[in-house]
């Protein structure tokens, strides 16, 4: 195989000596019309220019701060989207998120209370205080103290005891005795039953 190449000449070449200073640009001012661009102010930035000769000229970088107002959500020409804080209604797994909008810095979530699994607790009682007792409410968990709760749960709501209760000496008042027309089935010790065919008091003393 042979190959001959053309040897070119020097008006159909940009030689170095177009450079004639550091930062020179080679441009074109037209079709093969090479051009030299001067190299621009520290900073400044190349823009595209028809007017310019070389097609080409050096302007004066934007400033961040300019440029990011252009993009401020309340009042510009190219705002970025901003959208609603989402509300928090429960336990989630933390994540980037996918949406193509932002939240502006003054947002506020939501929480959306409930009494549901992973869910999210408030509590809904001003008046609560230490030594409260916490209650579940539909609107949240509010404060009861100890003689609240008496007052909302009675012995009759808590069922029986499977062991000996424990009085510390107090005084049992409004009391009154099981009343009932024989002997109770099952005798124990101690027992007391008031018979209502004579109105008297029984006390079981054996029940071997």
């Amino acid at each position: 195989m042979v190959t001959w190449k053309k040897l070119a000449y020097e008006e159909d070449v940009i030689t170095k000596a177009t450079l004639t200073a550091k930062g020179d640009l080679i441009s074109a001012s037209a079709a093969s019309t090479p051009a030299v661009l001067a190299v621009g102010a520290d900073g400044a930035v190349l823009v595209a220019d028809a007017a310019e000769t070389t097609g080409l000229k050096w302007a004066a970088a934007p400033t961040p701060g300019a440029h990011k107002d252009t993009h401020d959500p309340a009042d510009v020409s190219d705002p970025l989207d901003t959208a609603a804080a989402a509300a928090i209604t429960g336990v989630q797994a933390a994540g980037a998120g996918s949406a193509h909008s932002f939240a502006r810095s003054d947002h506020a979530h939501q929480i959306e209370h409930g009494i549901t699994d992973d869910h999210l607790l408030t509590v809904d009682d001003a008046a609560a205080a230490d030594g409260d007792i916490a209650v579940f409410t539909a609107n949240g968990v509010e404060g009861q103290t100890p003689a609240e709760v008496a007052a909302t749960m009675k012995l009759d709501d808590i069922g029986e005891p499977d062991a000996a209760v424990g009085f510390a000496g107090q005084e049992a008042t409004d009391f009154v005795f099981e009343k009932l027309a024989a002997p109770p089935v099952t005798p124990v010790v101690g027992k007391a039953y008031l018979d209502t065919d004579d109105n008297s008091l029984y006390v079981c003393t054996s029940a071997a």
